[in-house]
């Protein structure tokens, strides 16, 4: 059984559509994985994380704004992946604008994996930047 402490703004809601993005290691870490952005009928996102390789210590997520290689400001603060899993509910960004499952599959953006020590272990360019 995974119990975790979640960060999630909206109720539950009816699956409409997904997008998966592949995880991939930095600096040799051996942390891979996926998350999978799910559109839900109230309007909110869903993003799951799953990682591979990790202990079950706990890895902070974040989706931060430009590509993996450029680095960028943190656009949303992600629930922090525990035991290799990261589930949040989305509706908004960490500055209070609203955005959609389409906002973010357009979203100049890349998500990224930090270990205990704050470095970043894994990423995965989303968005725009997934082409």
């Amino acid at each position: 059984m995974f119990t975790s402490c979640k960060k999630d703004d909206a109720a539950t809601a009816v699956i409409l559509q997904s997008n998966e993005y592949t995880i991939f290691d930095v600096a040799n870490s051996g942390i891979t994985g996926k998350a999978t952005f799910t559109q839900e009928d109230n309007g909110s996102t869903h993003v799951l994380i799953e990682l591979n390789g990790a202990d079950t210590s706990t890895n902070p997520a974040y989706i931060n704004f430009n590509s993996a290689a450029e680095g960028g400001d943190i656009a949303i603060t992600l629930s922090v992946c525990t035991c290799s899993i990261s589930d949040t509910t989305i509706t908004q960004l960490d500055n209070g604008n609203s955005i959609t499952y389409e906002g973010l599959l357009s979203l100049n953006g890349h998500i990224t994996i930090l270990d205990d020590n704050g470095n970043i272990i894994a990423v995965a360019d989303i968005g725009s930047n997934s082409n």
